[in-house]
């Protein structure tokens, strides 16, 4: 015992010796089978034993001249340039993810496949391959993907970095794309999923819902947009359409043909590639449901032009020799100004020779500030500017202090006041400068200051730059302290006299009281002295400054929760609409914000509360904010967002009146709103279908005798009176998409979904039929669980898959005789005090199922002791006035197990009698010929009566067969048989 104990350890040792992981190191020392030229290894084979890992070193390459398959314990190390090239296939998706440490580098597959991903993996490196197949396990890749043919990534992958091939099938859901994809045939995208990135393809394919692409898309053939969409760009395509609902496009259209489903929108231009005036929209499909002159309904035009319509200055009315002073340019897209051209542009203004970017970053507001300046003195000096692109349209000035038109000159002087201001947000103190400064005699570029460490009394004013008018002034804070109105008081309009107030200028020259403005938008300063006495008696100096004052932040009013997933969001009663008020610091609303001479692009948007879970849906809002000269109030409308989840909505504001850097962002979020779904769809699983619940059987196909009704899906089925089917349960939006966010992986805001039936003909009966009431539903298992709800937790990405049963009210065991009954699986809940349904009247769809009283009929029969008997059972239904053969049942089965031989008579010994093996089966509500239910010869001399039946087949309770083997008397009858 102990040197068998000895030999077995020993052989333990060695064998554990033998399987120890080898590491294959492309470091520069040779590698056994490959050769080494330079920084580059040539290999006609990688072999790998079960363990081995790959290591390949930064700068060097590696070239197999043949597939790789990595397996599970095998690892692959790579970093920096290290490059893998594989002539052939090369799959990795098998390995454990803790052994793929691919932190730089180049994998590709010459001529074959690249796959990866049947584990959660993550890597950094570029793929080249003729085809790509990331797997099913929310594969992670940071870098370039690039195919011959077809790249497909599956659901919740996450992919940092462009993708280019043939054909690219992104499938749902929820993947996170960073990066452009580029395709020669076609591009498909599953719900759910974001790209923050440019579409290119001939063909271009967004499932529903809740999908988002941020970037411009080129579609030469077919884009479609699935209910839900959205891009958050420009569109080029040949036949573009919107599905319904809710689809959008928030940037221009230039397409052959567009198809606009309901609520479907461009939110810009849509342009008609055969473009004529007298017909823009001529290529335009409106189903949205808003006609072509409402506000969300489609605009259409001409292209937009290759360079802006004009240019326009905005600018103080005079200027110092010494500094330069600051003018706005903005690039107008028509003639009116009413919009802004978004490409890039350049300017070079005169005098002075300044330059300005415009949209050289994003935001692309249209607008730059610059500068112009001349060193002598001119009371009428001309303004120009010189652009790339050139313009159409002749140079527009207006005046900074009030946005009067001017003629595009301004006076420049040796000595004024200079008055400027930071942007900030309304009713929030910031600091303005004013300066009294001339022109240094020694140095006229120079300017010197004119009040150092003095006290002066200047007059200030305050006017409505932008927009015009306004009914709050500024207030100003002198020497002591106090703020003082620049009007009447402090609740009235700036007037056109201003006030008095004392400043202290220090020692450079420049006093810096705090400035405060509870309104928004460019705010004119106009700043005059004009001394009487003293040293400077006789001096006079003004000067103009413009300081942008914004909104700090937004508020949404009441909206009522819960909300439908898709349904245009309802307001708290007894509101009509959903409102967002622009608010200064202190809270109150700043009434001139939407005033703006150009309007102010406000985003709706929304921050998920709920769920959770990783790769959740998280789909953007629909809907439109507009401020259309109503006091401060926006009013947004077809508010809308197509997902379950708790949430709250969001208006944000990324810059105002093109204010330079610090931006004055503003946002705002509303209450947390509950979002369940719209409705749910019910579905019987019918045979072709791969996702039957493992204890449940297909429902049958109805045959024209059952006389069924049609259902989900559209032919009838029927299945026995608790015999166990499979019901799809679905969380739909109102565009009948699944709200993908209703998964168990997070509950708070689900709860359980009811489960019913109903009386299919009228709709109105809670299970049918009346007479025998008490009918269920069960769980289909032997002891007929009575079943009311599928739990939250069986949802997944909005989709519960179930085993139920119909019961017939009976006892257990003994067939009943019910008609066949058409019954619609209701499916219901109840969340947040709002009830969710199925029923046609919430727009849903249910499915029908006939559910038949079943039995197994197994007839009398008779023969002599030597011979087996075959008896030709059959599968049964009570059609109402008899028991009929059930054609549509070809599944029902069942073992010689389950065949009971009981109360043997005479000489019969049921212990002894035998049935024959294997499984029976029905083939349309028989048994084959070939296959009768067989009880074996008893033998010579055992004769008598034996009753036979199949019990436990809870949906098809049997009769009792009586077989008699032989020929005995019991009275003047030799046999008998029963007909049927």
């Amino acid at each position: 015992m102990r040197a068998y104990t000895f030999l077995a350890g020993l052989f333990f040792l060695l064998w554990t010796g033998l399987v120890q992981a080898a590491t294959l190191s492309f470091n520069g020392n040779a590698v056994g089978g490959c050769t080494l030229a330079g920084m580059q290894y040539t290999c006609a084979a990688l072999p790998l034993g079960d363990t081995d890992v790959v290591v390949i070193a930064s700068a060097y390459g590696v070239t197999v001249n043949s597939s790789l398959t990595m397996k599970y314990n095998q690892g692959l190390t790579m970093s920096g340039s290290a490059a893998l090239t594989v002539k052939g296939n090369l799959d990795i998706k098998d390995i454990n993810p803790p052994n793929l440490k691919v932190t730089g580098g180049n994998l590709t597959a010459e001529g074959g496949t690249f796959s990866m991903g049947a584990q959660e993996q993550t890597l950094s490196a570029s793929i080249a391959a003729t085809t790509i197949k990331m797997g099913s396990n929310n594969v992670k890749v940071t870098g370039s993907i690039s195919a011959k043919g077809l790249v497909e990534i599956a659901s919740g992958s996450v992919i940092n970095g462009p993708i280019s091939g043939a054909t690219v099938n992104i499938l749902a859901a929820s993947s996170r794309i960073q990066g452009d994809i580029t395709a020669t045939t076609s591009i498909t995208i599953g719900s759910g999923s974001q790209v923050t990135g440019d579409l290119t393809a001939p063909n271009i394919d967004l499932k529903a819902s809740g999908l988002l692409v941020t970037g411009d898309v080129k579609a030469s053939n077919t884009l479609t947009i699935a209910s839900g969409n959205g891009i958050k760009g420009d569109v080029e395509g040949g036949n573009v359409t919107l599905d319904a609902s809710n689809a959008y496009i928030t940037g221009n259209a230039v397409v052959d043909h567009i198809t606009l489903g309901w609520q479907g929108r461009v939110q810009q231009t849509i342009t008609c590639k055969a473009y004529t005036p007298s017909n823009p929209c001529s290529c335009v499909t409106n189903n949205s449901g808003w006609g072509f002159n409402e506000p969300q309904g489609p605009k259409c035009g001409p292209s937009t032009q290759a360079g802006p319509h004009h240019f326009q200055i905005t600018h103080p009315p005079a200027a110092l020799t010494c500094a330069p002073a600051p003018v706005t340019v903005t690039a107008c897209a028509d003639a009116a100004c009413s919009s802004v051209y978004t490409g890039a542009a350049q300017v070079t203004l005169t005098p002075g020779g300044a330059t300005a970017q415009i949209n050289g970053s994003l935001p692309a507001t249209g607008m730059a500030v610059s500068s112009v300046a001349q060193t002598t003195a001119a009371g009428n000096v001309a303004l120009g500017l010189s652009s790339t692109p050139a313009t159409t349209g002749a140079l527009v000035c207006k005046s900074s202090v009030d946005n009067s038109l001017t003629n595009c000159q301004m006076a420049f002087v040796t000595s004024a006041l200079q008055v400027s201001g930071a942007p900030r947000y309304a009713e929030q103190e910031g600091r303005i400068a004013i300066s009294a400064l001339q022109a240094s005699a020694s140095n006229p570029r120079a300017c010197v200051p004119l009040f150092a460490s003095q006290t002066k009394t200047l007059q200030l004013r305050c006017t409505y730059a932008n927009p015009t008018t306004g009914t709050l002034p500024a207030r100003i804070q002198n020497k002591d302290n106090v703020y003082v109105p620049l009007g009447a008081n402090a609740g009235s309009a700036c007037s056109a006299a201003g006030a008095a107030v004392q400043l202290a200028f220090d020692a450079d020259g420049q006093a810096t009281p705090n400035l405060l403005y509870a309104d928004a938008g460019a705010l004119g300063l106009t700043a005059t002295y004009a001394s009487t006495s003293g040293s400077d008696s006789g001096l006079t100096m003004t000067g103009t400054g413009t300081v942008i004052v914004g909104p700090k932040a937004f508020a949404f009013s009441a909206i009522a929760t819960p909300q439908r997933a898709g349904m245009a969001v309802l307001p708290v009663a007894p509101a009509t609409s959903i409102s967002v008020s622009a608010l200064n610091a202190a809270g109150a609303v700043t009434r001139n914000f939407g005033r703006e001479t150009l309007a102010q692009t406000v985003e709706l948007g929304r921050t998920i509360v709920a769920p959770v879970f990783p790769g959740f849906s998280d789909p953007a809002v629909a809907g439109s904010l507009t401020f259309n000269n109503n006091n401060g109030v926006g009013t947004a409308s077809n508010l809308s967002w197509p997902e379950v989840g708790q949430i709250r909505f969001t208006a944000s504001l990324a810059t105002y009146l093109g204010a330079a850097a610090p931006q004055l962002p503003a946002t705002g979020s509303s209450a947390d709103v509950l979002y369940i779904p719209h409705h749910y769809k019910t579905e019987i699983i019918v045979p072709g279908e791969t996702d039957l619940p493992p204890t449940a059987v297909f429902a049958a196909p109805c045959t024209a005798a059952m006389k069924c009704l049609v259902g989900v899906p559209p032919a009838g089925v029927s299945a026995y009176s608790g015999q166990a089917f499979g019901l799809r349960v679905t969380a739909q939006n109102q565009a009948n998409a699944s709200t993908l966010n209703f998964d168990g992986r997070d509950t708070s805001y689900m709860t359980a979904v009811q489960v019913q039936g109903w009386d299919a003909a009228k709709g109105e009966q809670l299970f049918p039929p009346g007479t025998p009431g008490a009918s269920r539903l069960t769980d289909g298992s032997n002891a007929q669980t009575t079943v009311t709800s599928i739990a939250a937790t069986k949802f997944t990405l909005g989709v519960a898959r179930s085993a139920l049963a119909y019961r017939f009210p009976g006892a257990s065991g003994v067939p009943v005789m019910v008609a066949p009954t058409d019954v619609l699986l209701r499916a219901s809940s109840t969340n947040g005090g709002a009830s969710v349904s199925s029923a046609p009247a919430a727009a849903g769809s249910e499915g029908v199922l006939t559910v038949l009283s079943g039995r197994l009929m197994v007839p009398h029969g008779y023969g002599s002791e030597r011979y087996p008997v075959r008896l030709p059972v059959q599968a049964q239904y009570w059609d109402g006035k008899m028991w009929s053969i059930n054609l549509a049942d070809s599944g029902s089965k069942f073992t010689q197990a389950q065949v009971l031989l009981a109360n043997c008579k005479k000489t019969l010994d049921c212990a002894a009698l035998q049935v024959e093996g294997g499984t029976y089966t029905v083939n349309k509500g028989e048994l084959p010929k070939n296959k009768l239910l067989t009880i074996q010869a008893p033998g010579a001399g055992k004769v008598g009566s034996v009753e036979v039946s199949v019990p436990g087949m809870v949906y098809l309770p049997s009769t009792v067969g009586i077989v008699v083997f032989g020929v005995f008397k019991s009275g003047p009858v030799i046999y008998l048989r029963e007909m049927y």
